[in-house]
């Protein structure tokens, strides 16, 4: 018989004051670091960043293009807001506006907003860590120098 494993949270299993208190501790021995924060999952640093890009690609058989900006970059990708509907694993192309540099790229997430638009996250083909022209290794330098320690 396969057991399965429920990963949620523990305030979401539990409901009310139970819940409450199972958050509360988790937070505390967080804090004395006798249970360690969740790692970070990213596999790069991300800069918040604006960017102008043209990405175009095929939905449901037809071609489509548009005009955005990115919301943040890292050097294996990015995430930003379409119009259309694009889903995880679908291949887009990117052209960065301020390089004309193009390079395709995947789809690793999608969101639909409240207005009817998608958010994605995006990683390149092939890693190109100088497509967005940001010294990405400054970068985190400069946040971990930042954080209180």
């Amino acid at each position: 018989m396969a057991h399965t494993f429920n990963a949620k949270p523990i305030a979401s299993r539990r409901s009310g004051l139970v819940g409450e208190i199972a958050l509360s501790l988790l937070r505390w021995m967080r804090r004395l670091r006798i249970v360690p924060e969740p790692r970070e999952r990213r596999r790069a640093h991300r800069v918040l960043l604006a960017t102008p890009v043209f990405v175009y690609g095929w939905l449901r058989g037809e071609p489509f293009s548009e005009m955005t900006d990115t919301l943040n970059v890292s050097a294996i990708g990015g995430a930003l807001i379409l119009s259309a509907n694009a889903i995880p694993e679908q291949t887009l192309i990117v052209t960065n506006e301020q390089s004309n540099g193009e390079l395709a790229c995947r789809v690793t997430r999608a969101a639909r907003t409240q207005d009817g638009r998608t958010v994605i996250g995006f990683e390149f083909l092939h890693v190109s860590p100088t497509f967005w022209q940001v010294d990405f290794v400054s970068s985190l330098q400069d946040v971990l120098q930042s954080r209180p320690r």
